[in-house]
C-alpha cells in the first residue's frame, strides 16, 4: 500500500506541471532588463510587455537591473522560480559575446537560460570618415592593407559587438587596424565625423542622422537586407563578404528548465504579436524590425553565435576581466 501510495503521489506531482502550467499567468509577471531604463533593449521589453499584459490579461512589469555587463539581471533571473513569472529581455551582445570574452564569465546562456523566441533585429552601419580617401568596402580594406597599422577604429567599449565583429572582418579581409575603446556608441560616432578615427560600425540611430547631415559616410550595413532609410548603401554580402553578418538582435528568455506549456504559450504569443502592423510601425520608429524563431530556433542560433564569438575571441585574444 505504501508504494502505491508513493508511486500515486509522484504520479499526481507529474501531472500538476503542466496542470499548473495551463493556468499561467495567474498574476504579473516581471521582465528583467539588465540595463537602464531608455535604452533599445529596455524600449523592446516595454512595447513588449505592454502588448503581453493586453494578450494575458495581467500585468508585465519591467525591471530594470543593470550593471556588470548585463550579468546582474541574468542572475536575477537565474535565481528565480522557473515559474514563468520573471522573464529575461536581452539581446546578442549579453548571451552570445559575454560569456566568450570573460575571463571568468556569470553564467551560461543555454545552461542557466531559456531560449524563449528571438523578438527584434536592429541594425549596426559600417561608417568612416568623409574625408577619408574611400567610399566602398573594397577601397576600405585595399587602403588598409596598403597603410597596416596607420587606421583606427572605435567600438562601444571592449567585448562589444563593434569590437569583437570588427576584429571577426580583420581576420576575414586580412587587414591591420587598431581598436580604440569608448563607453558608447555616441562618442565613438562623433571622433569618426571628426576624423579621430577612420571608421566603426555604429548603431543606426546614432549613424543615421550623422550620415544624413553628410559627416558620416556609410560603406555598408552587415545585415542580412539593406536598409530602407540608405537604400543605396550595400550590404555586406553585396561588399564581397557574404560570411560577415554583424546584426545585432534582441530577444526573450526564462530561468532554465522553465516549463514548456509556458514557453510554447509565450512563443504563441509573441508570434502574434510581432506580426501586427502597430508594432512593425513602433519598431521601426527605434530603427528595429521585428523578428520571430520558435524556441528550438532561438536555441540554435545562440549555440551558433556563441561558438563563433569563442573563436574569434581567442583568435583575437580578446579578454575582459
Amino acid at each position: 500500500m505504501r508504494r502505491r501510495a508513493i508511486l500515486a503521489a509522484g504520479l499526481a506531482s507529474l501531472l500538476a506541471g503542466p496542470a499548473w502550467a495551463a493556468d499561467w499567468p495567474e498574476r504579473p509577471v516581471k521582465i528583467v532588463v539588465p540595463y537602464a531604463p531608455g535604452g533599445p533593449v529596455d524600449l523592446v521589453a516595454r512595447l513588449v510587455g505592454d502588448k503581453l499584459a493586453a494578450k494575458f490579461g495581467q500585468s508585465f512589469v519591467i525591471d530594470n537591473k543593470p550593471g556588470a555587463n548585463g550579468a546582474i539581471g541574468v542572475q536575477a533571473v537565474m535565481a528565480a522560480p522557473a515559474d514563468g513569472y520573471t522573464l529575461l529581455m536581452h539581446g546578442s551582445a549579453g548571451t552570445t559575446i559575454y560569456p566568450a570574452v570573460m575571463r571568468q564569465p556569470a553564467f551560461d546562456t543555454l545552461r542557466d537560460l531559456a531560449p524563449i523566441t528571438l523578438v527584434v533585429y536592429f541594425d549596426l552601419i559600417l561608417c568612416a570618415n568623409p574625408d577619408r580617401p574611400f567610399r566602398t568596402v573594397k577601397d576600405y580594406v585595399a587602403y588598409a592593407k596598403a597603410n597596416p597599422g596607420k587606421l583606427s577604429y572605435g567600438s562601444a567599449g571592449v567585448g562589444a559587438m563593434n569590437h569583437v565583429g570588427t576584429e571577426w572582418f580583420k581576420m576575414m579581409s586580412g587587414i591591420d587596424i587598431v581598436h580604440v575603446p569608448y563607453r558608447g556608441d555616441a562618442p565613438v560616432a562623433t571622433d569618426v565625423a571628426s576624423g579621430t578615427l577612420a571608421v566603426a560600425f555604429i548603431s543606426s540611430n546614432v549613424a543615421i542622422p550623422l550620415i544624413q547631415a553628410g559627416k558620416l559616410r556609410a560603406l555598408a550595413v552587415p545585415s542580412r537586407q539593406r536598409m530602407a532609410v540608405l537604400p543605396d548603401v550595400p550590404t555586406m554580402a553585396e561588399a564581397g563578404y557574404p560570411e560577415f553578418d554583424l546584426q545585432p538582435w534582441t530577444g526573450l528568455f526564462g530561468p532554465a528548465q522553465l516549463d514548456k506549456a509556458i514557453v510554447a504559450s509565450l512563443s504563441a504569443a509573441l508570434k502574434e504579436i510581432l506580426a501586427q502592423p502597430d508594432v512593425a510601425e513602433r519598431l521601426a520608429g527605434l530603427g528595429m524590425s521585428p523578428a520571430f524563431t520558435t524556441p528550438d530556433e532561438y536555441t540554435a542560433m545562440i549555440r551558433k553565435g556563441m561558438a563563433l564569438w569563442k573563436d574569434v575571441a581567442a583568435k583575437a585574444e580578446v579578454v575582459v576581466e
